[in-house]
């Protein structure tokens, strides 16, 4: 007798925004059972009218609509329990919605985090006081790609890459495979047996440049043509590399290819003439910025609908670390406290934040 083919998992998405949106098109599209959850009413009519379509750099996805059963604006209303829950929502919100499927989890289910920044550790936190028993509740998934909503309902993948997976204990679990065959149906996925290196990795670049195309509200490769944004973008990283030392993170390449080592600058030559001078780490930096030249922050759309940005789980991560830790971090303090004044109204959007940073 053949064996019996195992269930499927029974998977809570929260947020349908850009990237919530491409995981919805892949999961449902190979008949996966998912439940999505929005908090915008305007995604979830938009779903239930048209279906979901995403566009990516090789094809074009949709998917018809025929969601009404599995979608839900608000947690209110969902029945668990749910073996996995994918948290495709900004870091800002990642507590609350913890909180909130806590009462939804089985068992042994679990959360997958997928935000920008570190959110980890909180979660541990409030898992560690609710289910202090059993295996880790958190799994991190670091994304490679890059999505955008052009309008609710529409997406479009804008960049490729793969997603990363694994334990934060290292280990290569049974279930931590099972993940990578589930998200494969996204894009292509990998395991790590060093996914806090991962996730310091795409930290370290993200401090860079999320709060810089935030403040200077421009796209990635325009401001990546500038000499002194690309010296405050490598002072950043090089801030966020002496921190992962201190703190015992070995960091992995990103997306594989870029060892951040070769974007480091020691404390001596981020200023001025000295950086200007580290030709080859500019031009890798250049590379960068020519790859995602049409990236535009995210943290610049927060802003502009008046959202609390992420700086605190990025930039602002690393100076509380870097304090811990007793590792100083001046250029990742000032860009956090720009984003802060802007955020509380006390500051424009205006690239003459970037040259002001440059003076200071």
């Amino acid at each position: 007798m053949a064996p019996r083919p195992e269930p499927k998992p029974r998977i809570l998405l929260m947020g349908v925004g850009s990237v919530g949106g491409v995981l919805a098109a892949g999961l449902l599209s190979h008949g996966h059972d998912v439940t999505l959850v929005t908090h915008n009413r305007s995604i979830t009519d938009a779903l239930i009218h048209h279906g979901l379509s995403l566009t990516t750099p090789r094809a074009r996805r949709a998917t018809a609509a025929s969601l009404r059963a599995t979608l839900h604006t608000g947690i209110h209303a969902v029945e668990g329990p749910f073996d996995i829950v994918l948290l495709a929502m900004k870091a800002t919100d990642v507590e609350g919605a913890a909180r909130d499927v806590l009462p939804l989890l089985a068992p042994y289910g679990y959360l997958v985090t997928l935000q920008n920044g570190i959110v980890e550790d909180q979660l541990l936190r409030i898992f560690d006081r609710a289910r202090p028993l059993g295996p880790e509740p958190v799994i991190p998934a670091v994304i490679g790609w890059s999505a955008t909503m052009h309008e609710p309902g529409v997406y479009e993948m804008t960049s490729e890459g793969q997603i990363t997976v694994g334990e934060l204990n290292g280990e290569l679990t049974e279930r931590v495979h099972r993940l990578r065959g589930l998200l494969d149906t996204v894009s292509p996925t990998s395991i790590s047996t060093n996914i806090r290196g991962v996730l310091w990795s795409k930290l370290a670049i993200n401090c860079a440049t999320a709060p810089l195309g935030a403040i200077g509200a421009q796209p990635l490769g325009a401001l990546l043509q500038r000499g002194y944004v690309r010296c405050l973008a490598l002072a950043a990283i090089s801030e966020a590399l002496d921190v992962a030392e201190a703190g015992g993170i070995r960091l992995e390449p990103v997306g594989g290819t870029l060892d951040l080592r070769h974007l480091y600058l020691s404390p001596g030559r981020r200023e001025g003439i000295y950086c200007l001078g580290a030709l080859v780490r500019h031009a890798k930096l250049r590379a960068v910025g020519l790859k995602f030249r049409r990236l535009k922050s995210s943290m610049l759309h927060s802003l502009q609908r008046g959202r609390q940005p992420e700086i605190d789980f990025l930039n602002g991560y690393i100076v509380a670390r870097g304090k811990e830790l007793g590792i100083a971090t001046p250029v990742n303090a000032a860009l956090t406290e720009i984003v802060r004044e802007i955020a509380a109204g006390a500051r424009e959007i205006t690239p003459q934040n970037l040259t002001a940073l440059t003076r200071s």
